[in-house]
């Protein structure tokens, strides 16, 4: 679980996202701040936008998405040509 295989970097932001979502008290616009705070202070998650990856954990656990880590979008560069956007 505590290693940069993207399995174990999904199982880490699920847990993150019920905990802070706990903590929050199920205000999800604070357990997003919440969680972007810890993705930030999670050295494996370097790279990568602790706003824009907490606010997709949200949006795929709300509609059954998989969490794609490897999303350019997710570091800051522009999204893959033809890429499906909804």
């Amino acid at each position: 679980m505590f290693t940069r295989d993207p399995r174990d970097m999904t199982a880490t932001l699920t847990q993150m996202d019920s905990q802070a979502r706990a903590k929050a008290n199920y205000n999800q616009t604070e357990a997003r701040e919440i969680m972007a705070g810890w993705i930030q202070q999670d050295r494996r998650m370097d790279g990568l936008d602790p706003h824009r990856l907490a606010a997709r954990v949200q949006e795929c656990r709300s509609c059954g998405a998989q969490l794609d880590l490897t999303d350019p979008t997710l570091r800051g560069l522009p999204p893959r040509p033809l890429d499906k956007r909804w």
